[in-house]
């Protein structure tokens, strides 16, 4: 017979075992953890900022979960910091974070191929693609890599998106040839399920907005990938899907964030579960992350605090305006170009113009926010029909966002929206006088205008001077102008002849939201 004093000291270590068990699988068993960013532009104390990002990484592996963090590419380019260093900048605060591993998007090539070799051997993390090679096959970045924690191996692929030929300014991706990403994905997949991969990742610069080909079709035609990171369109997804859009359905789940660290992405792996959400929450401080930026803004507040002009109106550059309709800020960039290359005409594409300029006084730091690309400028001579074929391309972009729809100088333009595309234009205006198709005419514009960016061939094929870059233009006109008044910013450039009744206002499903 079993004495009660014995009865209650076996409970007790029973009880005491099963609280032991508990913890154990709360923490040192915890979840597989991915957590995710894209598109983040150089903003790493905007939105939630990159602390947030850390802490949430320290947190949880403090907790147990085993914690993989990726990033899916556009992180050097995209803002003014960015800009003064030549991605430098985020070098420094991402290797602060502690990423795993990472893919380049094609704002990485916006300092030029070698830039972003150089910048790549600066970082503390990896970055890998499987279909960006040289001629001949040799591929520019490691196509994966096999990451192991806590027993668990992932092996991650990278994919950038094709749209890159022409989102990308001609001859600053050097050599290197984007190839196709199904094909990529078909190879890298078996591969890594052989090298005893547990789960397959593809991290991919690709978007489920695409003038090529989308994450989701991808995911559709490569079976096997269990997830797919995905960043380039901007887009917010939860739980494997995004808000206005039906996506190909495929046993892939896909994640992404909205970029610029608005939000961050944590994906879950459990019993063959996983599960995609996104962190909205409060802002999170990581004292490593915090000492970067400050580092950063010290190093670049010289050039950035410096005051050029001051403007007594809002200039928006806001990007669903810019990208759907002309705006004051458009014309304001245009009018620069025009004056500081002393052409006929000049036009832009709006999706190199990225951020509004607040009443009061403007410094570099503004200029270089607007025109963080610092596109290099040419003056070109064309036939007047090319104005006409230009501005065509452009009003091909009506109802939606697009970074391809253009906003001018010197001409006046006067559209039907309601036409047919290519048959839009009505009549354009440059001096008061109608454009003579075949008379001939000087226009200031991108590089990547001239070479035929965002489809739009008008201006290839011409031989052109180059005169400095955009972002030097704007900066030498505000300070000629030092106040700038509504009057300064003649709107009214391009006008519809009737209201645009045919087609849906602006919206995520219509639009493009990539460059």
């Amino acid at each position: 017979m079993r004495s009660p004093r014995l009865v209650a000291i076996v409970a007790i270590v029973i009880v005491a075992i099963l609280a032991l068990t508990y913890v154990a699988r709360d923490g040192d068993d915890g979840s597989l953890v991915i957590l995710h960013s894209n598109d983040t532009h150089c903003h790493y104390d905007e939105g939630l900022g990159l602390s947030t990002l850390k802490a949430l990484k320290d947190s949880m592996e403090s907790e147990g979960d085993t914690v993989f963090v990726v990033d899916a590419g556009d992180f050097l380019q995209g803002a003014t910091f960015g800009t003064v260093t030549q991605g430098q900048s985020s070098v420094e605060v991402m290797n602060s974070v502690g990423y795993d591993v990472g893919i380049p998007g094609n704002h990485e090539f916006d300092f030029g191929l070698p830039v972003l070799l150089e910048r790549a051997a600066s970082l503390n993390y990896p970055l890998i693609c499987a279909n960006l090679v040289y001629p001949g096959s040799n591929s520019v970045f490691p196509e994966y890599v096999i990451l192991e924690k806590n027993g668990t191996r992932i092996g991650f692929f990278g994919l950038l998106t094709p749209d890159s030929a022409t989102s990308v300014k001609a001859g600053k991706m050097g050599d290197s040839i984007i190839t196709d990403p199904v094909e990529a994905a078909s190879r890298m997949v078996p591969l890594l399920r052989e090298m005893g991969a547990d789960k397959v990742v593809a991290i991919g610069h690709i978007g489920v907005e695409s003038t090529t080909i989308t994450s989701d079709e991808i995911c559709a035609r490569v079976p096997g990938i269990d997830l797919f990171i995905d960043g380039h369109s901007h887009t917010a997804m939860e739980d494997g899907k995004a808000e206005g859009f039906d996506l190909v359905p495929s046993d892939t789940v896909i994640a992404s964030t909205g970029g610029g660290c608005t939000s961050f992405g944590i994906v879950r792996m459990d019993d063959g579960r996983i599960e995609a959400s996104l962190y909205k929450g409060e802002p999170l401080r990581d004292a490593q992350v915090d000492e970067a930026v400050r580092k950063v803004r010290e190093e670049c507040s010289a050039v950035l605090e410096t005051r050029i002009a001051t403007s007594e109106i809002f200039l928006d550059g806001e990007r669903n305006d810019i990208r759907s309709k002309e705006t004051n800020m458009g014309d304001l960039v245009a009018d620069a170009m025009r004056w500081y290359g002393e052409g006929d005409v000049s036009a832009v594409n709006s999706g190199t113009i990225r951020s509004s300029i607040q009443a009061g006084e403007i410094t570099m730091n503004d200029v270089y926010a607007v025109l963080p690309f610092q596109d290099d400028l040419v003056i070109l001579e064309v036939e007047g029909q090319r104005l006409y074929d230009m501005m065509e391309a452009s009003y091909s972009h009506l109802g939606t966002v697009n970074g391809g729809f253009l906003q001018i100088s010197g001409m006046t333009v006067t559209y039907d929206p309601s036409a047919e595309i290519g048959s839009r234009v009505v009549s354009i205006l440059v001096n008061g006088s109608e454009v003579d198709p075949d008379g001939l005419y000087t226009i200031c514009t991108t590089d990547y205008l001239a070479k035929g960016g965002d489809g739009n061939t008008a201006l290839t094929g011409y031989a052109y001077a180059g005169f400095g870059d955009n972002a030097m233009a704007l900066s030498m006109y505000l300070l000629s102008l030092e106040v700038i008044t509504e009057s300064d910013v003649q709107m009214g450039r391009q006008t519809a002849i009737r209201a645009f009744d045919a087609m849906e206002p602006p919206s995520m499903e219509s639009s493009i939201y990539v460059q």
